[in-house]
């Protein structure tokens, strides 16, 4: 299995309503747009490997989808989200799944896009989005105690997350409300 460099969920691309949704600090959606995709391709790399968690943008058609797929760097493993009505197969860069496991310096992870579609004895860890930022005491962005990371984009600072940055932060042993938290714990982004 390909190792996965980094992580993100839900950037809801063109969703308008996101931003009052999700209390955004974006005063128009092609402020937000422009922000996303500006943050996303300075941490990743043409080459890099990004396991996105779903929810890619609002509108449903295929078109819209292959312009944003082509705007962002990586090569992604895309979960399909609840607002990911089209499939394409064959896409050059792109895996399509409903989830996805993986194993990341001897930690092991199971990524699905709704954790009530994750299983309830994995040994590991469980990523998720679907849960935005709305719910910080049910789905923080680290929670020990049900072994669950939400990777929504409100809670990474609206950019990918390094894959061995999470299990930095993992092996600290605490709960987490977002990156920000984590980082004053852990230290320095790189």
């Amino acid at each position: 299995m390909t190792p996965v460099d980094y992580l993100v969920s839900d950037l809801h691309l063109d969703h308008d309503n996101i931003i009052e949704y999700c209390d955004r600090p974006f005063d128009s959606v092609t402020e937000m747009n422009e922000t996303l995709v500006e943050r996303w391709n300075a941490v990743v790399d043409p080459g890099d490997e990004v396991l996105y968690g779903g929810d890619l943008t609002i509108r449903s058609s295929a078109a819209a989808l292959l312009d944003w797929l082509e705007e962002l760097h990586g090569e992604l493993v895309f979960l399909l989200g609840n607002h990911d009505g089209t499939v394409l197969e064959g896409l050059d860069r792109v895996r399509f799944a409903e989830e996805y496991r993986f194993e990341h310096r001897g930690v092991p992870f199971h990524a699905v896009h709704d954790p009530a579609d994750g299983p309830s004895n994995h040994a590991g860890w469980l990523l998720h989005g679907h849960h935005h930022n709305n719910w910080p005491d049910e789905f923080p962005f680290v929670d020990h105690d049900t072994r669950r990371v939400n990777l929504s984009v409100e809670l990474l600072d609206y950019r990918p997350l390094a894959t061995d940055r999470l299990v930095d932060y993992l092996a600290r042993g605490e709960r987490f409300t977002d990156r920000a938290a984590a980082e004053r714990t852990v230290g320095d982004d790189d």
